[in-house]
């Protein structure tokens, strides 16, 4: 009866004494079988660089487009017809003071965001060697913006739909504004 120990797949069995040549080819493998253990971490590393690729093309769109419109249609549109429909000093001065954080807040994320914009747009473009970390800004962007996020639909949204809410016309301007900023050109319009 042989008695065979069991080796597992990352284990080279120990040579009995090896001679002359072949004694150096012994634990070669070594350093092929390491290589080998990082190439099947591949597949998952390279999974992670496509999803971070795809997060940094939507990241892309999201503040170039999405974020951009959204911050111009508030300060240009609801902003603007909110503090118009103020009935009183003490309101228009409340609402005032809203706008001005919220429109300050709309600076500082903008300027964030061009401080984290080319680490972005590298990683889009699956260039993620010599990029600075950017961990840091992104935390400090992502936390300013839910700040922001939070004061506006919990303080301001209701105020302004309190103020606009008080007459019909005054909600139906704002939503025909906001419909005319994004409606297509009209073909052959003159301009």
């Amino acid at each position: 009866m042989s008695t065979q120990q069991d080796h597992g797949p990352d284990t080279i069995p120990a040579a009995t004494e090896l001679h002359g040549p072949v004694n150096d080819f012994h634990g070669a493998h070594g350093h092929i079988i390491e290589g080998l253990h990082a190439m099947e971490k591949l597949p998952e590393l390279a999974e992670a660089l496509d999803r971070a690729r795809h997060i940094a093309h939507a990241t892309l769109t999201l503040f170039d487009k999405v974020v951009h419109e959204h911050h111009a249609d508030e300060e240009q549109e609801l902003f603007v017809h909110v503090q118009k429909s103020c009935r009183d000093v003490r309101e228009g001065h409340r609402v005032q003071e809203l706008v001005a954080r919220l429109a300050a807040d709309h600076r500082r994320i903008e300027k964030m965001w061009v401080k984290v914009r080319p680490a972005v747009a590298a990683t889009a473009q699956g260039r993620v060697h010599g990029v600075p970390d950017f961990r840091a800004e992104v935390a400090k962007l992502v936390e300013l913006y839910l700040e922001h996020a939070q004061l506006e639909e919990e303080v301001f949204l209701p105020l302004a739909d309190a103020i606009l809410g008080r007459d019909a016309n005054h909600m139906a301007a704002l939503d025909v504004a906001l419909h005319l900023r994004h409606a297509p050109p009209t073909r052959g319009a003159y301009v």
